[in-house]
């Protein structure tokens, strides 16, 4: 997953709140220990960001939660909420064991397909052509992967660098932009998970109790119904998080985040 954009709901809300007793609730049906879920919509996952550069992991967190608040407020005021929850449903994935189906708002699938179009395609087509157009600036490290050559510090000789000048970056703008329309159409689920597990299936028994569970808490009848797109929760602005997620649930890391308004 790498860096990913998160839209949650504010912190000490009756919504937040209701949604960390429910995942609370919930998760003790499952075996072992599921981790705890801060309750979130991922806007999209494997955003490029320079992680090895403190300082410069700091400028562009900035630069993205930045540019996504602006997007948000530039989205048309035709809709009530930007996320609504629904039916209840798993999944064999660990990450998507249970959770809530999210209402394609068409806003936010604008917004997810912003976000994915500026932060993650369009850096890694830029990438691609510029290692096409300047190959001795790159190498194959022990893993088999392409990266970019580190500089030495007692580099001999002038390198020529790469500059955005020499792409063609509206071509290259023009291919992110079909490609991010495609995978908000084809690719983009949004959900909210309830439970992370390795179990699978869930069986028969277990479904009807996390159902009575559910529906009682939210007191709302058939909680996993196709027919059912709102479930009665649901929030509009919220807060935008760029999580660090590698490794152990327990481990991710918040880098940034901001409040909308």
């Amino acid at each position: 997953m790498g860096v990913a954009l998160w839209l949650c709901p504010k912190a000490n809300t009756p919504l937040h709140d209701k949604l960390v007793t429910l995942t609370s609730s919930l998760s003790t049906l499952f075996p072992g220990q599921p981790p705890k879920i801060e309750p979130h919509v991922t806007v999209t996952s494997s955003i490029s960001i320079n992680l090895d550069d403190p300082e410069k992991t700091k400028e562009e967190v900035y630069k993205i939660l930045t540019a996504s608040a602006t997007a948000i407020k530039s989205l048309p005021k035709n809709h009530c909420n930007l996320v609504t929850l629904g039916k209840v449903d798993s999944h064999r994935s660990y990450l998507k064991k249970l959770y809530f189906h999210v209402r394609r708002d068409p806003n936010l699938i604008s917004f997810a397909t912003i976000i994915r179009e500026l932060f993650v395609i369009l850096p890694q087509e830029i990438e691609h052509e510029t290692m096409k157009k300047y190959p001795h600036l790159y190498t194959t490290n022990e893993n088999g992967l392409i990266v970019r050559k580190k500089k030495g510090k007692h580099s001999v000789g002038k390198e020529v660098e790469p500059q955005d000048a020499d792409l063609n970056l509206p071509s290259i703008q023009k291919v992110a932009q079909e490609k991010a329309s495609h995978w908000s159409q084809d690719e983009y689920d949004p959900h909210l998970s309830l439970v992370y597990s390795n179990l699978y299936p869930i069986d028969n028994a277990l479904w009807r109790t996390i159902k009575t569970r559910i529906q009682d808490y939210l007191n709302i009848d058939h909680c996993d119904s196709d027919d059912l797109i709102d479930n009665g929760l649901d929030w509009d602005n919220g807060v935008l998080k760029l999580v660090l997620c590698e490794g152990d649930v327990n481990d991710w890391v918040v880098l940034g985040s901001v409040d909308l308004h």
